[in-house]
């Protein structure tokens, strides 16, 4: 996949970056910290055969995608998951 755009954020006094990576399948939205994936989630549009991936960047859903990653850093809704999973007792 080739990146397309790094949006980078502060949260809680840490440096993030927001992603999106591309190619003529999909597109891919995920939160990244020092260069390593930030949290278990990512955001994923399948593109269908007839479009193209590079004209739907900068529409609908892409913008509120982002959005999405930084709000699952910034509410730690993977914490939260985490936490959750260890209480379960799942390995």
């Amino acid at each position: 996949m080739k990146l397309f755009k790094s949006i980078p954020f502060q949260s809680d006094d840490k440096e993030y970056e927001i992603r999106i990576y591309y190619d003529e399948m999909a597109i891919n939205v995920l939160a990244f910290r020092d260069d390593f994936p930030a949290n278990g989630y990512r955001y994923q549009v399948k593109i269908p055969k007839a479009c193209s991936s590079k004209n739907v960047l900068s529409l609908h859903p892409v913008p509120e995608l982002v959005a999405k990653c930084k709000n699952d850093i910034q509410e730690k809704t993977w914490d939260s998951l985490s936490k959750s999973i260890q209480q379960s007792g799942v390995d």
